[in-house]
């Protein structure tokens, strides 16, 4: 993997915070459903199932579909994005898409019916799992925080007993994966209780128009 890559990371911390800000606007404002967190998602289908059957659980199966739609979209443009000739380019054309369908659903969030919009999350969700995974050379799950404790007490324990630098830094960007995370789900909570949950959607729009801005004013170099 070339270094020009991991100059892109930044792009990985956008990404996380998105998803822990629409996790939170979901559950909240969509009847506990969870659009990246599929672990959570299937728990709460599952009670929901128990307490009221599929009548009430059957709403956190379509959000599941487009996770699972949008991680199959992100890595066909992954592979059909190969041929391109720079990182700038690459990352410049994934994120543009990020950007158009949360402009999409910032605009029609007050005429999408809500099952319609809570799938096209779930498939932004996986899009972006699926595609912005890197930071500083660290592979990161960037909106599975089950996985992302399992590594990075694997990469404490490397670092700190077999004295691996390699794990130390894996372990510093994995933290703060799980942090910047943390701070989405905190801050759109706060938004949805204190303003309005409309608001969260255009606030993920105006930070990764921001993203987006970032790449194509980034310097651009060959592989």
């Amino acid at each position: 993997m070339s270094k020009s890559k991991y100059e892109y990371g930044w792009i990985t911390f956008l990404a996380t915070f998105t998803m822990g800000a629409i996790d939170a606007y979901t559950y909240i404002a969509h009847d506990a459903v969870f659009a990246s967190a599929q672990t959570g998602n299937m728990i709460v289908f599952a009670v929901k199932l128990f307490d009221g059957g599929i009548s009430r659980a059957w709403v956190n199966i379509p959000v599941w579909l487009g996770f699972a739609l949008g991680c199959l979209m992100a890595q066909s443009m992954l592979t059909a994005l190969n041929e391109r000739p720079t990182m700038r380019e690459r990352y410049g054309r994934l994120m543009l898409l990020v950007v158009a369908i949360l402009l999409v659903v910032a605009v029609g969030q007050n005429w999408f019916n809500p099952y319609v919009l809570i799938v096209i999350l779930g498939w932004l969700s996986g899009y972006e799992l699926t595609t912005f995974r890197q930071v500083k050379g660290s592979a990161i799950n960037n909106g599975i925080m089950t996985g992302n404790t399992k590594n990075l007490m694997t990469a404490l324990y490397l670092w700190l007993y077999g004295h691996d630098q390699k794990a130390k830094h894996q372990f510093v960007w994995t933290g703060l994966i799980m942090l910047m995370f943390i701070f989405g789900a905190y801050i759109s909570a706060m938004i949805c209780t204190w303003v309005s949950t409309k608001l969260i959607l255009w606030l993920c729009l105006a930070i990764n128009a921001l993203g987006l801005i970032g790449i194509w004013l980034s310097k651009e170099r060959m592989e």
